[in-house]
């Protein structure tokens, strides 16, 4: 199991919590997702939880996707840390 942590810019509102999840979900092996908001601060702290190895890349591109259907808004992936959950 691993543990990948990162922020996403951009966060404003409920709605974009919403849509940041919905893309993440849609990523294989994920088995769960925690989104933090900070409005105040315009981002939100992304705690994914996966079954396999998700690449960067692949993150970064379901989340550049929905950046490109939300007028106004663009998210973007600020990376934290990565960690190996041992069960």
């Amino acid at each position: 199991m691993q543990e990948i942590s990162f922020k996403v810019s951009g966060i404003y509102c409920e709605n974009c919590v919403r849509k940041v999840y919905k893309a993440l979900s849609t990523l294989k092996g994920v088995t769960d997702i925690q989104i933090i908001p900070n409005f105040n601060e315009e981002y939100a702290e992304v705690r994914l939880k996966c079954e396999r190895k998700i690449p960067k890349e692949e993150i970064e591109d379901v989340i550049s996707e929905v950046s490109q259907e939300t007028p106004y808004h663009e998210y973007k992936v600020i990376w934290v840390k990565r960690r190996l959950l041992f069960s």
